[in-house]
């Protein structure tokens, strides 16, 4: 192999421009993905954002249902009831600041 440098040379050559051609298909790749992964992030904030108001309309829901019915579980609706009043004096003193 060694009795002729421009053989070597080209060889050389040759696999320095398919390792550049495969770094650059990987860096595609890449880019490809991490876009990929920033979509996800977007689905998953909202789907987050979308089961928290869910949440919130459940405990709602569920505390409007356990004072119009008189059911047994009425003391969590009205700590549920309380909390809410609360969060709304809370509120009003912000306000007041």
């Amino acid at each position: 192999m060694a009795d002729n440098p421009k053989l070597l040379l080209g060889a050389l050559s040759a696999k320095i421009k398919e390792l550049i051609r495969r770094n650059n298909v990987l860096k595609e790749k890449m880019r490809a993905l991490e876009d990929r992964i920033a979509q996800l992030e977007e689905e998953k904030a909202a789907l987050h954002k979308d089961k928290e108001e869910i949440n919130i309309k459940y405990l709602n829901l569920k505390t409007a249902k356990g004072i119009a019915l008189g059911a047994p579980d009425v003391k969590e609706a009205r700590n549920r009831f309380n909390k809410i009043v609360r969060e709304i004096d809370k509120c009003i003193s912000l306000l007041n600041e």
